[in-house]
């Protein structure tokens, strides 16, 4: 399937996997964009910023296909460590 928004992403189907506070996470990024959408991690899940740099890596040990991150601009919201 092709649209302006599968060729601007790289992507095959016109499907993105917003991001979900404390679910975002590698692991349904990755399968996301292994579909052929795209999978979004959510940067406000990881507690701390070397957090997020390992989740990106982890998706990138998983897929070779496009995802993205979710940046969160509203910190009324915050992260708990991963239970």
């Amino acid at each position: 399937m092709k649209t302006r928004m599968t060729e601007l992403l790289g992507i095959e189907y016109p499907i993105i996997c917003g991001g979900m506070f404390q679910v975002g996470r590698a692991p349904l990024a990755a399968a996301v964009s292994e579909a052929g959408g795209l999978g979004i991690i959510t940067s406000k899940t990881q507690v701390t910023p070397e957090g997020l740099r390992d989740e990106i890596r982890k998706v990138k040990t998983l897929t070779k296909k496009p995802f993205a991150v979710n940046l969160n601009l509203f910190p009324s919201r915050t992260a708990t460590p991963n239970v």
